[in-house]
């Protein structure tokens, strides 16, 4: 017994802890032995330390509201810490059981953030308006502040600083009558405002920590008369808040920072887009559950795989429909660059609503975008054989508030879009787009847009010379965006190629009569030479448009728009040069007339909305013959045929006499209808001249 106690006495000298351990529980209504070492007992109103991994308020002892998604981390301050989710996460105390607040007052809380809010983001509230009450808290820039009523007028006191992201701050906010108020950053004095009298408090408001009392708009919105409030919450981790009756001094703020410092980073990971390169290097659709982070990944009410990520076998690059972008396709580049495309688009300004009270209608832009939670958004695989994967999207274009500009009550018709992507194993895939205005119309406009993931700026994404257009003769030009906006003026451009800053960099081909432009306008000196915003992707915010203040969350910026009236466009992704993709574009522009020498079959000509020759089988049996007629102003680029009616025979293929091994150069797939069975052809083969083409039916 002896050497044990001399044991446990080792310990103890050892290791503090063990003898805090031991002691008694501080009583409900005092601090434990580290604050009384600083304070006197009443000085502490409430103090929240989330070591009990709970919301327990140590003060009084109650328990607190906690509700939305969360989660106690292990490894705060000291103990463990509350991680908030930034979309709902809400720490109450009922107004009946607040402490009653009067005189000077100090606010202080450990904090560590993932990203700035949208506009003001509370650590511990309790107001009403701007009328009563006080609100500690960080703003959209990142800079952390107090707002107090005083006198009837809402006072406002603002950091110099700004706050880094994933690590951790002490802020402390004091107010005294005489002299207004005092904000300390690690201790350090960091901004002041001057002013006098007593704060109204808002004493029969409830008590929130980490999420505003009322929804509220974004700062920075692109179009102020477009205004869409939303709900969010502090974006990651609190720890130790305090309130306490009395203005602090500096000396024993930077005591209570230096005591209780942590010497590790906060865990929030760096926000990534979804990994999609661990994909398969072979051609196909994937259905996926693609990840983005914790917090945003748990607000998805989704089972199952619902997004899709289509791979090469001939490229690094993958075609992504993601829910995170409302599924709009994006071309991923080897090292993970993202580029998208605006989609159809519709919209009510202000001439239509101003002067109307009782306006209900939709208000400003209706589109994908505006769709956050992907209430409409959705995509399915049509197809998905060795030669060809054909995605189907569609989406509603509503505004923030999820409105149609014109809706049919009695039948139900809004305004839509379906998009069918028909994807082949080059890493080429042709957008067809049916419009719905609620009648059906073919066509669409088109926007280059390229996206920037949290952490970095579009700059580090995408190249100031960022477009390169090359003419159907073969004239090319690359514009830079250093000097401000460039014009294009390459005559009759028909593809179009953005310069990320990737290997592989995605193109796009124009159908005849198109005209591109660049996109003009929104670009701010200072933040980018590119338009920057952050309303989409990946945001849950309801916002119309909305600037970027900083590299905190996902972002977007738009290059170039395009008029047609086709509904089609090429899309793929290349290491060659632009002008190298010149008889590709020709290939599909003017595509080689095909004749047929065998009976049985019925050419149907070539359909561009699909980037393939379509044939009809009108007698069993037999191959088909056939020619491609080849030219320098046609010339022939891994054509796709689809067969209706082949059966589910395997094929065989010939290309000017010679067996072509299916696998690689020759790829095969059978799509099934209700009626029938079609045989898709894809070849790898090019040529400036006839090419004689037989498919036989196999053994």
């Amino acid at each position: 017994m002896k050497y044990l106690t001399l044991i446990i006495a080792a310990l103890r000298l050892a290791c503090p802890a063990l003898e805090a351990a031991d002691a008694s529980p501080p009583s409900p209504s005092q601090p434990d032995v580290r604050e009384r070492q600083m304070l006197p007992p009443d000085d502490l109103a409430a103090w929240w330390s989330f070591d009990e991994g709970t919301a327990r308020e140590q003060v009084s002892r109650t328990e607190d509201e906690l509700s939305g998604n969360f989660k106690f981390m292990e490894r705060g301050v000291r103990g463990q810490c509350l991680r908030f989710d930034g979309f709902t996460t809400l720490v109450r105390r009922e107004a009946a059981r607040a402490p009653r607040l009067a005189g000077a007052v100090t606010f202080s809380a450990w904090v560590a953030m993932g990203a700035y809010p949208w506009n003001w983001s509370p650590v511990v509230s309790q107001r009403r308006g701007n009328e009563r009450g006080f609100d500690f808290g960080i703003n959209y820039r990142g800079e952390f502040g107090l707002q107090v009523a005083v006198g009837g007028a809402w006072i406002e006191g603002i950091s110099k600083q700004k706050l880094e992201l994933r690590r951790w701050y002490h802020l402390a906010a004091t107010y005294d009558p005489a002299s207004g108020i005092r904000l300390y950053l690690d201790g350090q004095p960091a901004g002041e405002t001057d002013c006098r009298g007593e704060i109204t408090f808002a004493p029969e408001t409830d008590l929130h920590l980490g999420r505003n009392h009322q929804k509220m708009l974004p700062v920075d919105r692109v179009r102020e008369w477009a205004r869409f409030p939303s709900w969010w919450a502090h974006d990651g981790m609190l720890d130790e808040g305090k309130i306490h009756r009395r203005a602090m001094t500096v000396d024993e703020l930077v005591a209570a920072c230096q005591a209780e410092r942590p010497d590790h980073a906060p865990e929030i990971p760096a926000r990534r887009f979804p990994d999609v390169a661990k994909a398969p290097r072979r051609f196909g659709a994937i259905p996926a559950d693609l990840k983005f982070y914790e917090q945003w990944d748990a607000l998805w009410q989704m089972a199952g795989r619902q997004d899709v990520v289509v791979g090469f076998d001939s490229s690094p690059a993958k075609m992504v429909f993601w829910r995170g972008t409302h599924y709009s396709p994006c071309w991923v580049t080897e090292n993970g660059r993202w580029m998208a495309d605006q989609s159809l688009e519709t919209g009510v300004w202000p001439d239509k609503f101003e002067g109307i009270d009782d306006y209900q209608g939709a208000v400003g832009c209706s589109e994908h975008m505006s769709d956050t939670e992907c209430r409409f958004a959705h995509v399915k695989i049509i197809e998905n054989t060795p030669a060809r994967v054909v995605v189907h999207w569609r989406y509603a274009m509503v505004d923030c508030a999820l409105k149609f500009v014109e809706y049919d009550e009695v039948a139900g018709r809004g305004q839509w879009g379906d998009e069918f992507y028909y994807i082949y194993p080059d890493a080429v895939a042709a957008r067809y787009v049916v419009a719905w205005w609620p009648e059906r119309h073919e066509g669409a406009d088109q926007e280059t847009i390229f996206l920037s993931e949290p952490g970095t700026r579009p700059e580090d994404n995408c190249e100031l010379e960022a477009v390169t257009l090359v003419g159907i003769g073969g004239e090319s030009k690359s514009y830079s965006w250093e000097q401000g906006y460039p014009k294009f003026d390459v005559p009759e451009p028909v593809i179009q190629m953005v310069n990320l800053k990737a290997e592989h960099k995605p193109f796009m081909m124009l159908p005849p009569d198109s005209k591109v432009f660049v996109f003009g306008g929104e670009a701010r000196k200072g933040y980018s030479h590119f338009p920057w915003w952050n309303h989409w992707p990946v945001a849950r915010v309801h916002s119309d448009g909305r600037y970027a203040e900083a590299p905190d969350r996902a972002a977007h910026s738009s290059l170039s728009q395009t008029t047609s009236s086709c509904g089609s466009y090429l899309y793929g992704s290349t290491n060659q040069p632009a002008t190298a993709l010149l008889p590709l574009a020709k290939s599909w522009i003017s595509p080689p007339g095909l004749q047929v020498s065998s009976a049985g079959f019925e050419s149907l000509g070539y359909n561009r909305n699909e980037r393939a020759y379509r044939l009809c089988r009108t007698e069993p049996g037999g191959s088909l013959e056939l020619t491609l007629g080849g030219s320098t102003d046609s010339p022939v680029v891994n054509p796709a045929f689809v067969i209706e009616g082949w059966s589910e025979a395997e094929a065989v293929v010939h290309i000017d006499g010679k067996l072509v091994p299916v696998g690689k150069q020759a790829r095969i797939g059978h799509n099934y209808h209700l009626d029938r069975s079609d045989l898709v052809v894809w070849l790898e083969h090019q040529a400036s001249q006839p090419v004689r083409i037989s498919v036989s039916p196999g053994p």
